[in-house]
C-alpha cells in the first residue's frame, strides 16, 4: 500500500504514542475499564444473573491478574483478550451504526474501529511478553495502518499522564456508575467501556487520513452497517472481524 502523506511518521508515532500509554492502563485493569467484571451478589436479579452466567462462559473464570492466568497457553490468554475486547470495544465502536450510512461520514466512526483494533494488538504483544507501550508503537502503525515505525520511547506520555487521559472520562460517570443497582450495574460497566474506547479513539482523531486502513471485517457485514437501526449488528460483526484480524497479524509479526 503507498504511503499516504496526508499523515507524516511524526504525526502518527505521536498520536499511537499517546495512544499506547492509554492502553498500557487499560489493559492493566480491564474490569475497570472495559466494563464490570465482578460476580453478581446473591440478591441479584435473574436478567443480571443470566447475562453473567454467559460472560462467564465466554471468557472463563480465569482472569488478567489472577494467579492462574500466567499458567494458561499462550493462545488461551490472547483469545480472552480478543473475546473480550469485541464484546465491550466492538460493541462501542458499533454503536455510531445506529445512524446507518450516516455514520461512514463522521471520522469517530473510523477512530472508534481503530481504536478497538489497537486494544487487541496492545493485548496480544503483552501476552508476548512486549509489555512495554513504546514496544507496541510500530506494531499498532503496521498492523492498524501498514506503515514502518521506529520505537519511539519518547511519544509514550508518562504514566501519569496517561492516567489522567484516561480518569478525566472516568470521572464524569464514576458517581452514576458506584450508585448503580444490581441490574444498573451492567448497564454502568457498558457505559464505561464506552467511555473507555471514546477516549482512546481521541487520541487517534490527528491520524483520520489513515483510519479507513485499519482491520476490517467481510462484506457483508459492512453492507448491513450502512442500514439504520441494524447497522449496529452489522458495525458489531464487521469492528469483531478487524479485532480478530488485528490480533492474529500482531501474533504473525511477533513470531
Amino acid at each position: 500500500m503507498a504511503r499516504n502523506p496526508a499523515v507524516t511518521d511524526e504525526q502518527l508515532t505521536r498520536a499511537l504514542g499517546i495512544y499506547a500509554g492509554m492502553v498500557g492502563h487499560v489493559l492493566g485493569d480491564p474490569g475497570r475499564w472495559l466494563g464490570v467484571d465482578d460476580d453478581p451478589p446473591p440478591s441479584a436479579t435473574f436478567p443480571r444473573r443470566a447475562a453473567d452466567a454467559v460472560r462467564d462462559r465466554a471468557l472463563g473464570k480465569t482472569r488478567p491478574g489472577s494467579r492462574e492466568w500466567a499458567a494458561q497457553p499462550l493462545q488461551r490468554r490472547v483469545d480472552w483478550w480478543v473475546t473480550r475486547i469485541g464484546i465491550s470495544a466492538g460493541l462501542a465502536a458499533a454503536a455510531p451504526r445506529f445512524a446507518g450510512a450516516l455514520s461512514d461520514r463522521v471520522p469517530l466512526q473510523a477512530a472508534l474501529g481503530a481504536s478497538a483494533a489497537g486494544l487487541a494488538v496492545c493485548a496480544t504483544a503483552r501476552e508476548h511478553g512486549r509489555t512495554a507501550p513504546a514496544d507496541w508503537v510500530p506494531l499498532l502503525a503496521e498492523v492498524l495502518f501498514e506503515r514502518k515505525l521506529p520505537r519511539a520511547a519518547d511519544a509514550v506520555p508518562a504514566d501519569g499522564e496517561a492516567a489522567r487521559r484516561l480518569e478525566a472520562s472516568d470521572e464524569d460517570g464514576a458517581a452514576a456508575a458506584d450508585d448503580s443497582a444490581d441490574d444498573g450495574g451492567r448497564l454502568a460497566g457498558a457505559q464505561r467501556a464506552a467511555r473507555t474506547v471514546w477516549r482512546l479513539a481521541r487520541a487517534l482523531l490527528g491520524v483520520t487520513a489513515l483510519l479507513d486502513e485499519r482491520p476490517r471485517g467481510g462484506f457483508l457485514p459492512r453492507v448491513i452497517g450502512k442500514l439504520p437501526v441494524v447497522g449496529v449488528a452489522g458495525g458489531w460483526l464487521d469492528e469483531r472481524s478487524g479485532i480478530r484480524k488485528a490480533s492474529r497479524e500482531t501474533a504473525a509479526l511477533l513470531r
